[in-house]
């Protein structure tokens, strides 16, 4: 299973620049989105081309960090809709990442996913576990969370199944008992319904966190096609991103291909194992 690890000296400055190269092509692809105050030192480090350089490896192992958590999202998300629980339609619409939804119904969703470990990181004690120093660290990273309670929100047929789906999954770490006893304790209202419009923004612009390919504002030709054609659409779009990091992350480190697939081979691209739960 793939740890933090630390580049050897051979040519280090060219691994510096091939990474850098990367990172400014993903900040370009970020357009003119605003940033969270969240996103502290690591959301500025990107847009700068000294500190792209120099910072690569932290900053690729933050996008690392940050892919395969919404790699856990995006591939419980096609789960529901493959089982019918929730569809392709919540995809339709952009997200309204900062005035999220007040109501019962969403806050619920929200509760039910803290139930798993992985939703639930110390972020900071994360991040240190894999050397990235507080000078390069985010303070708090709420986009897959945001993301996946939205799309559920948006499409959901039983709250119940949803869970028990999520659960079976088990890609969002382990449950936790006094969560879960909590939730439990306050069950979701049968009356409550999902709403294709919730958390809708008017007008796309980002979840203004760096590198979130979790996808919102999809084009309805995609959607409206057979599951399988969509699916395949949406995780070529997403994995494309992902594995272009995890390409870069591998060169930097000096991490084999066939140890990187193995790595993947056996389901380690989600955080069960690796993310710190607090």
């Amino acid at each position: 299973m793939l740890r933090r690890t630390f580049p050897e000296s051979v040519p280090l400055m060219d691994k510096e620049h091939l990474a850098a190269t990367m990172i400014e092509q993903e900040v370009a692809s970020f357009g003119s989105q605003g940033m969270l105050m969240s996103e502290s030192c690591f959301g500025e480090l990107p847009w700068n081309a000294h500190a792209r350089r120099v910072a690569a490896g932290h900053i690729l192992r933050g996008l690392l960090i940050r892919g395969r958590l919404q790699a856990a999202a995006f591939d419980v998300f096609m789960q529901l809709c493959r089982q019918g629980v929730c569809s392709l339609s919540s995809l339709e619409h952009p997200v309204d990442w900062v005035h999220t939804s007040k109501g019962d119904c969403f806050k619920w969703i929200r509760r039910m996913l803290c139930v798993f470990g992985g939703v639930r990181s110390d972020w900071h004690a994360l991040q240190r576990s894999w050397g990235i120093p507080s000078t390069c660290r985010w303070h708090d990273y709420l986009t897959p969370l945001i993301w996946l309670a939205t799309m559920i929100g948006r499409s959901f047929t039983s709250l119940d199944v949803v869970f028990d789906i999520i659960r079976l999954k088990d890609q969002l770490g382990r449950v936790d008992s006094d969560q879960l006893k909590a939730l439990l304790l306050n069950q979701p209202d049968p009356d409550w319904k999902s709403d294709i419009n919730l958390n809708r923004s008017k007008e796309w612009y980002g979840s203004m966190t760096f590198a979130c390919w979790l996808p919102e504002a999809v084009d309805p030709s995609i959607i409206q096609q057979e599951f399988d054609d969509a699916a395949i659409a949406l995780g070529k779009e997403f994995y494309s991103r992902l594995e272009r990091v995890e390409m870069h992350y591998a060169k930097f480190f000096d991490i084999s291909k066939d140890v990187f697939d193995a790595d993947v081979q056996r389901g380690e691209r989600d955080i069960r194992d690796w993310v710190r739960e607090s």
